[in-house]
C-alpha cells in the first residue's frame, strides 16, 4: 500500500451498526454480507467509511478469482460500494470513489450483478470498462467484471 491510503477515513468497530443499517438498505444487493464480515473487513484496514460511502476492498497477493475471471496478483479488488441513503444529497460518492481508483495498487477490478443497472451505469460513468461476463459465486448469477485502465500507479 502506497501512503495514498492514509488519507482515506476508515470505519471503526463503534460503526458496526451505521455500516450495518447501510447495507440492510442495499439489501437486494448485499443480503449474503453479514456484520461479521465487515467486522473483519475493519479490522484489517479493508473497510473505508468516508462521509456516508462506505468501500470495502483487498489487494491481491497472488492470482484470484472474481466469479469466473482470474484476476492477476498485485492489483485492487473492490468488494462493495454502498451510500447512505439517508444522506440523500450525496454526492461525495464520486469524489471518494475517484480517490479509491486513484490510490489502488495496480488495476482496480470489480465484480457486478447484471441486474444492478444503477451501479452499472455508475461505473461506466466512472470511465471503468466492462472485460467479461461473470458467473458471480454468491448469487449463482450472472454479472459482469470490471476494471480500471489506469495510466500510471
Amino acid at each position: 500500500m502506497n501512503e495514498c491510503w492514509n488519507y482515506f477515513r476508515y470505519a471503526s468497530l463503534d460503526e458496526l451498526d451505521i455500516i450495518n443499517d447501510i447495507i440492510r438498505s442495499h439489501k437486494k444487493w448485499f443480503s449474503h454480507l453479514t456484520v461479521n464480515h465487515f467486522k473483519k473487513k475493519i479490522i484489517k484496514k479493508e473497510c473505508i467509511f468516508e462521509s456516508g460511502v462506505l468501500i470495502t476492498f483487498h489487494l491481491t497477493n497472488k492470482s484470484e478469482k472474481l466469479g469466473d475471471y482470474i484476476i492477476p496478483s498485485g492489483n485492487t479488488i473492490l468488494e462493495q460500494i454502498a451510500v447512505n441513503k439517508k444522506l440523500d444529497k450525496n454526492d461525495y460518492v464520486q469524489h471518494v470513489f475517484t480517490k479509491f481508483i486513484n490510490c489502488s495498487l495496480g488495476e482496480l477490478y470489480l465484480a457486478v450483478n447484471k441486474r444492478n443497472i444503477r451501479a452499472i451505469k455508475f461505473y461506466e460513468k466512472m470511465n471503468l470498462n466492462k472485460i467479461s461476463n461473470a458467473n458471480l459465486d454468491y448469487s449463482k448469477e450472472n454479472g459482469f467484471i470490471y476494471k480500471t485502465n489506469k495510466k500510471y500507479n
